[in-house]
């Protein structure tokens, strides 16, 4: 049956590498159509400010010029610039690019990533040791609140930041690990590199806005965290992205505490 499992997982993430390859050749197309058309337009703006300089003023012989130059001229002028050499390299370059991430992200799904699942003792090493550079494993308890927390958060990222796998494990199920590790207070949330642990957060310590509001604190808080570990790429938005966010009404995704455990100890567990 995991066999049987598996299969099906890799099929359907094959059909949706499939898809999203042709959407992103789609993109890719408009966006070189879009471009293209920009810099014609650019062009043919420089071509009458430049007349209209050399002119020095005079109508009637700019009259004489628009009855001559018509509008096919101006289009054979700017059809030479999808030949030049130059510009085509740097779009080539860029579509090279565009095909590595695609190709980078796709890899990434086939190995788990972009979502956040739950993991058993006996997956822990192939996931952590495996191909993924970077992992990300929280240890919780299904009856603490402060893990759900951590879930809430996780998840989103997750699905947000798929260069890191994001999973899960029942500390009361992992024993061997718990105690190889070193666990000590849940939630705790490792991030490992190329099987080497690089980073360690226990409970929420350091993400709290308010010391006392432990509970509270925004998902970019622990993305913060994240990439200072080195296994997101993200930066916090500047005041200026911030400013308009807000007039937008595009908020992000709130802080989520628990009505219980208000004091700021953290679940212990042995």
């Amino acid at each position: 049956a995991a066999y049987r499992e598996l299969h099906r997982r890799q099929q359907f993430m094959a059909r949706e590498e499939k898809k999203q390859h042709a959407e992103l050749e789609e993109r890719q197309r408009r966006e070189e159509n879009r471009k293209v058309g920009e810099l014609k337009e650019h062009m043919r703006r420089m071509k009458f400010q430049q007349n209209d300089g050399d002119e020095g003023g005079n109508e009637n012989e700019n009259e004489n010029n628009d009855d001559s130059d018509s509008e096919e001229d101006y289009d054979h002028l700017l059809d030479e610039c999808e030949t030049d050499p130059t510009l085509l390299q740097i779009r080539q370059s860029r579509l090279a690019e565009l095909r590595q991430l695609q190709s980078t992200r796709a890899e990434h799904l086939s190995l788990g990533h972009g979502q956040y699942r739950t993991i058993t003792q006996d997956e822990f090493l192939p996931e952590c040791t495996g191909k993924s550079k970077h992992v990300a494993v929280h240890f919780f308890h299904n009856e603490f609140e402060r893990c759900k927390i951590m879930d809430f958060h996780l998840k989103s990222i997750a699905e947000e930041f798929v260069e890191c796998k994001f999973v899960r494990m029942d500390a009361e199920k992992a024993p061997f690990f718990v105690a190889k590790l070193k666990v000590k207070t849940l939630p705790t949330l490792l991030v490992f590199e190329e099987g080497k642990e690089v980073g360690r957060l226990t409970g929420f310590e350091g993400l709290a806005m308010d010391a006392t509001k432990p509970d509270e604190w925004h998902t970019g808080r622990l993305k913060e965290w994240l990439a200072d570990k080195g296994s997101i790429r993200y930066e916090r938005p500047s005041w200026e992205v911030e400013k308009e966010r807000r007039r937008l009404g595009v908020v992000n995704k709130g802080a989520v505490w628990s009505d219980r455990e208000r004091s700021g100890v953290v679940e212990e567990f042995y």
